[in-house]
């Protein structure tokens, strides 16, 4: 609405002044109303602004069960008292000033601000549509329609142990069952396990290796930094339908496109930041940070087929 003379224009603020002063008072009532004062330790206030924080972080707290609400509530104030309690002892113990402990409080109070931001850059982001959905689950059969599980006998055995004779001896043996016998002849300990993958959990061509070879055939799986004896004992067919993955996809693509979003962010602030290695002694130059260069641990691999 354009104002029209100065009377007008005066009369304008004056509304605007009158609403201001209305919803500062609105906002101070409500203030007090949420940040009241639920109990008091030795003087130090806790409020149920703080409880209400403390209750973000407690699983069940969204639960409809009044009564169970108003237990989760007892505990978790329960909880912010002894907290405030320890807290004071340990300020009077000087806790507070150890240089380790300041480190360790700073790193979480960036953490929590870092995130914060990145959080910010994130509020425009629009959730995947359902072509991008259908997309993904029209490219990745293996996770969805054609997803299968994987049960896999394994034996645990130490990497200085997998020498020659133990790999001399998987070249020749039939099943895990005849290699426990070598091993316990050998003194050699092993841990027997079952483990069940699906194909959403290895590499496709992993999968097609272990489905090739077929049952109780052994092979070596590297699982991060440690290498497993394996059999397939069992392999079958478990597809999940559209509508079963459309909220899983959903997640992982908003996740995808946060993820793409600070590193982005990341990206255009070094570009701008004066950075400068001083003690290069360190050798902590990073020359490569591509995901080919960065740690394996987590991946699989098939060492050794037999």
């Amino acid at each position: 609405m354009r104002a029209i003379g100065g009377a007008s224009r005066i009369k304008g603020v004056g509304i605007l002044m009158l609403l201001a002063a209305m919803t500062l008072s609105a906002c101070g009532d409500q203030k007090k109303k949420t940040n009241k004062v639920l109990a008091t330790v030795d003087g130090n206030e806790i409020t149920a602004l703080q409880l209400d924080a403390e209750l973000q972080h407690v699983n069940g707290a969204t639960e409809e069960n009044s009564v169970q609400k108003k237990t989760l509530r007892k505990q978790a104030l329960d909880a912010l008292i002894n907290r405030q309690i320890l807290l004071k002892e340990a300020v009077r113990n000087k806790i507070d000033r150890d240089p380790k402990l300041i480190q360790i409080v700073e790193r979480f109070k960036t953490q929590a601000i870092v995130q914060a931001y990145l959080e910010s850059k994130e509020g425009n982001l629009s959730k995947p549509s359902k072509s991008e959905i259908d997309a993904y689950f029209e490219e990745h059969p293996e996770l969805f329609a054609h997803r299968q599980i994987l049960d896999v006998e394994q034996l645990i055995i130490a990497a200085h142990d997998f020498d020659g004779p133990l790999r001399s001896e998987m070249d020749s043996a039939t099943s895990l069952s005849q290699m426990t016998t070598w091993l316990k002849k050998k003194r050699v300990g092993y841990a027997r396990t079952q483990h069940t993958y699906t194909s959403a959990d290895l590499p496709a061509e992993i999968v097609g290796q272990i489905r090739k070879l077929g049952k109780n055939h052994l092979f070596v799986l590297e699982d991060g930094q440690q290498d497993l004896l394996c059999a397939l004992t069992e392999l079958r067919e478990s597809p999940i339908s559209r509508e079963v993955a459309t909220a899983q996809i959903e997640r992982y693509l908003l996740n995808k496109k946060i993820q793409e979003v600070a590193t982005a962010e990341i990206a255009r602030l070094r570009s701008l930041a004066k950075l400068e290695y001083i003690d290069k002694s360190e050798n902590l130059i990073v020359e490569d940070a591509s995901p080919s260069a960065q740690n394996r641990s987590g991946r699989h691999e098939l060492a050794e087929i037999k």
